[in-house]
């Protein structure tokens, strides 16, 4: 078992999972955690997690320092470093020279760093330095414009690095958790999801008995697994909804009446609601204000059909880890980057809300329900947000714009799919962006929409980077959007990666 300290970081729930990728359990805890109680957790050794603060800032999260005399191997990832220099006799500064993003960085010898020779890639994301090591630790690893990159007190088992190991721009990041994990700590593999079904089930079992559920589904890959645990546990007093947003894609419902007939789940009722979500967004241009309007009307919608089914305790959402990270729900001392639509609850909410999945990333649920005999063709459909289509509609949410980007999003799509990239690829969608410009068809001129396409390669959608399309197959894309879709005379293709950019575009 490793414990994670997490101090807010937007990555500290990522490092808890590579730790259970590599086969160990793992828990997160706050910094305010009392030495008692991380003792009767049993860890065999500690993470400390990133921050958005910096140590030296006035209302900055730490640890009790006792934690050094527990004999326990630590492992501080950025913030996580800064703090075990600070609270054991270092120096921590900011520095102009910032490092955010892509940096190669040079190793000294250390078990931490087994295996690794040379120069290697790594994800720097903060901007201070450690000025001086604390007494008992050495330098072993620097970059051009950081010389104590990484350190460690190999006699007291106790390291840091600058830089984030847990990203997938980190090439060798995984290494070194893995060095850590079972050459210094002498961690064993007692991870499997195979028993993590079982307990789940088991558990809904216990904690349902004869309650009634609801679940609102729609076809995704979240919202799918979760509603197969809980019919494996509750059977037929689970009750699917599916709430036609006007939201959605052209190809949404008909592969929500596949999953059903597939899945074969219990009380199916489809609400059509496209003309008052359009109702609620009129004028609406702020992206917060779009996803609060949305999941408030969504949950509305839920109590008004709870109501008819009658005596239902319990609403039940495919909410994962990472709609909590990036909602900052549940987390102390993290920045909130946008509310998720299974997070963003509405006050008053009087049915109990249970998320089967809320411990669990993306790659994850997909090997769940691959355990849960669900076919691939669900199971490896891109992931599509709650809000819909009104979050990759930047500015007000109109039915024209709703029709323009819903066929762009078929296009792209079904071009991806004919040319076999789309299951290479984690998610892809269209965008419309919320100006116009020149351009010139038939000889005439046109002032039109511009379209602009994402896709990306991920594991945890944690990170990305852009996928890398042939340029042949974007070329087709754009032509028959240009041609087919009315209002567009402009098609660019987004290569940021995440971070700096989300996946979505609000």
């Amino acid at each position: 078992m490793v414990v994670v300290i997490n101090f807010g970081g937007q990555y500290a729930h990522l490092i808890a999972r590579r730790v259970r990728e590599l086969g160990v359990k793992s828990e997160l805890v706050n910094p305010d955690i009392k030495i008692e109680a991380l003792k009767r957790l049993n860890p065999q050794a500690l993470i400390l997690s990133g921050s958005p603060y910096s140590v030296y800032e006035r209302n900055s999260p730490k640890v009790n320092p006792e934690i050094y005399d527990l004999k326990i191997p630590v492992l501080g990832i950025c913030y996580g470093m800064h703090l075990i220099a600070e609270q054991l006799g270092g120096r921590v500064a900011g520095q102009n020279s910032k490092q955010f993003g892509k940096v190669k960085i040079k190793w000294q010898k250390s078990n931490l760093f087994d295996g690794l020779v040379g120069e290697q890639t790594v994800w720097f994301s903060h901007g201070d330095i450690i000025k001086s090591s604390p007494p008992g630790f050495k330098s072993i690893g620097k970059t051009s414009t950081v010389p104590i990159a990484a350190f460690e007190n190999s006699n007291n088992k106790i390291y840091g690095i600058q830089f984030h190991p847990e990203v997938t721009h980190t090439s060798c990041g995984m290494q070194i958790l893995e060095n850590f994990l079972f050459n210094i700590a002498k961690c064993k593999k007692d991870l499997d999801l195979k028993q993590i079904r079982d307990s789940m089930i088991k558990n809904l079992k216990s904690e349902l008995i004869s309650d009634k559920v609801l679940m609102a589904i729609s076809g995704g890959v979240d919202s799918l697994v979760a509603a197969t645990l809980l019919k494996e546990a509750i059977s037929n007093k689970l009750y699917c909804l599916f709430i036609d947003t006007g939201l959605l894609r052209s190809y949404d419902r008909t592969d929500f009446k596949k999953v059903i007939n597939k899945v074969k789940f219990p009380n199916v009722k489809v609400v059509e609601a496209g003309d008052r979500f359009l109702q609620i967004l009129k004028g609406v241009i702020d992206p917060e204000e779009k996803r609060v309007k949305i999941a408030k009307l969504y949950f509305e919608i839920l109590k008004e059909e709870a109501k008819k089914i009658g005596k239902v305790a319990y609403l039940a959402q495919g909410t994962i880890y990472p709609d909590r990270i990036e909602s900052a729900a549940h987390t102390k001392h993290a920045d909130k980057i946008k509310s998720h639509h299974n997070v963003t609850l509405p006050h008053g909410l009087k049915l109990k809300i249970i998320e089967p999945l809320a411990d669990l990333y993306k790659d994850e649920v997909r090997k769940l329900g691959k355990l849960l005999n669900l076919p691939n063709e669900f199971l490896n459909r891109h992931p599509f947000p709650g809000p819909g289509l009104a979050i990759r509609i930047l500015g007000e949410v109109t039915a024209e714009r709703l029709e323009i980007v819903r066929q762009a999003d078929e296009i792209f799509i079904s071009e991806l799919k004919s040319s076999g990239i789309y299951v290479k690829v984690a998610q892809s969608l269209a965008a419309l962006l919320p100006v116009k410009s020149v351009g010139v068809m038939g000889d005439a001129r046109t002032y039109s929409y511009i379209i602009s396409l994402r896709s990306v390669d991920t594991l945890d959608f944690m990170t990305a980077d852009w996928s890398k399309i042939p340029t042949e197959v974007l070329e087709k894309v754009s032509s028959r959007i240009v041609n087919e879709v009315r209002g567009v005379n402009r098609v660019v293709y987004d290569i940021t990666q995440k971070p700096p950019a989300t996946i979505e575009y609000e």
